[in-house]
């Protein structure tokens, strides 16, 4: 999957377009013996215009990745060193920012009408940039996100609904009634918790009780407590063609779902003030604490990444995936930096797969690319339940899609997916990941 390593060490000038396709020099030289792994992941991201663009006339159905992005670009603003780095990571930051700007706010955002979860992950940015700048079109944005929240359709119980948009009808992403995914809490948790510490501390028990019912919903139908894995997805009507009629969730174990959920719980952990560091925090650092140790003991032994069905690993058709392993391994590292893990055991078992996940990270996904910059490999596209999820089950299948759940086989589903080159996603991830490693390291960045 890697291409031969290419030692460069002649400066390279980036230009990057940005929305206007106007270029944009980085002037930052791409010399591997003196740039760490995460600045020159960031600056090949930012070679490439990644994160500055948005579909006419309507949101983007990858705009998290987006905000992704962002989140990795607000870190590495506060931690290199290097002011002419730091400039150039906090304007492109503010560009890509502005790229979801309209004038009265988020672009072809409806408060009353639009509920997509996978939005809420653009308000880290908007958070950040208001903090630095005091602009308050920023604060705006962030609170028409926030407002979404108190309109969100829930479960019966009280899941959110991962869509339920009425602006924009959107065919290739359509709603998802009665349905909560995994992937939804990390686009939701960090966010509402971040928010309401800097902006609604006044609301905070409400924000945080509820953070905390989201997550122990989320493990009372999705956590297998054998293994301490997540299913991807919960169906509370126990009818869509994916769901288990028992549980309602999904069969098989998706990689990347657990690497947002492990991301959800170490970052929410983190934003968590001390004053409210009791139950809630306790019941999140023993959710993460077992995810934590059941990953690193799901690492391949060989490759040193994680399965994209970690239900099956080794199977034929299964693969390594790349999205999923940054995650975990952005994951355990910073668990172990912040002192959640405690047990002597458990830190050595989960700093070795750490350690060995990111140096898998570099062995089986990283490209070097001709003209200096890093590409990143082996990202499976979206494996959604929701959209066109009965489309391509009935494609894949050649059959109509009001199945029993039974009847499908969701191992061939999740190893069915486009592998992408240089997907956001992905790269993000490994930007993640390069980050905690390089402050494990004490290199610094």
């Amino acid at each position: 999957m890697k291409q031969s390593i290419i030692q460069f060490t002649v400066a390279t000038v980036l230009l990057v377009t940005n929305v206007q396709s106007q270029p944009f020099s980085s002037q930052i030289p791409l010399v591997p013996a003196q740039k760490p792994w995460s600045q020159w992941m960031a600056d090949s991201i930012i070679s490439r215009g990644d994160a500055l663009r948005v579909k006419p006339n309507t949101m983007t159905s990858t705009v998290f990745k987006h905000g992704m992005f962002q989140l990795a670009l607000e870190r590495l603003t506060q931690q290199v060193p290097n002011e002419h780095s730091k400039a150039l990571y906090f304007d492109y930051l503010q560009r890509s920012v502005e790229a979801e700007l309209g004038a009265d706010g988020l672009r072809y955002y409806n408060v009353e009408h639009t509920h997509i979860i996978d939005d809420l992950l653009l308000g880290h940015g908007l958070l950040y940039l208001h903090e630095e700048l005091g602009d308050e079109k920023y604060l705006r944005a962030a609170k028409q996100l926030r407002q979404s929240l108190d309109t969100q359709p829930r479960t019966a119980e009280g899941m959110y609904w991962y869509r339920a948009d009425t602006s924009t009808p959107d065919l290739e992403y359509p709603n998802t009634p009665d349905q909560a995914f995994v992937e939804q809490i990390y686009m939701f948790a960090p966010f509402l918790t971040r928010y309401t510490n800097l902006v609604d501390i006044g609301n905070a028990t409400a924000a945080y009780d509820d953070v905390l019912r989201q997550f122990e919903l989320f493990s009372d139908h999705c956590e297998h407590q054998d293994t301490h894995l997540w299913a991807q997805g919960y169906d509370d009507t126990k009818r869509k063609p994916w769901a288990d009629p028992v549980t309602g969730a999904t069969p098989e174990i998706w990689g990347r779902a657990n690497g947002w959920m492990t991301m959800a719980l170490v970052d929410t952990l983190e934003l968590l003030p001390v004053s409210h560091r009791s139950d809630l925090w306790i019941r999140l650092h023993t959710l993460y604490v077992d995810l934590a140790k059941a990953a690193a003991k799901a690492i391949d032994p060989d490759t040193g990444a994680w399965w994209q069905v970690m239900s099956w690993p080794g199977r034929k058709g299964n693969f390594i995936e790349s999205s999923a392993s940054g995650m975990f391994v952005y994951s355990l590292y910073k668990g172990l930096r912040l002192g959640y893990i405690e047990d002597a055991e458990d830190q050595a078992a989960i700093q070795h797969s750490a350690a060995k996940g990111f140096q898998g990270l570099i062995d089986q996904f990283v490209v070097y690319e001709p003209h200096g910059t890093l590409g990143f490999n082996g990202t499976v596209q979206v494996r959604g339940l929701g959209g066109n999820f009965s489309y391509e089950v009935s494609k894949l299948f050649r059959e109509r899609a009001e199945f029993a759940s039974t009847d499908i086989d969701f191992f061939q589903f999740y190893i069915d997916g486009t592998i992408a080159y240089n997907d956001l996603e992905g790269a993000t991830a490994f930007l993640f990941a390069a980050i905690e490693h390089e402050l494990a390291e004490g290199k610094g960045l």
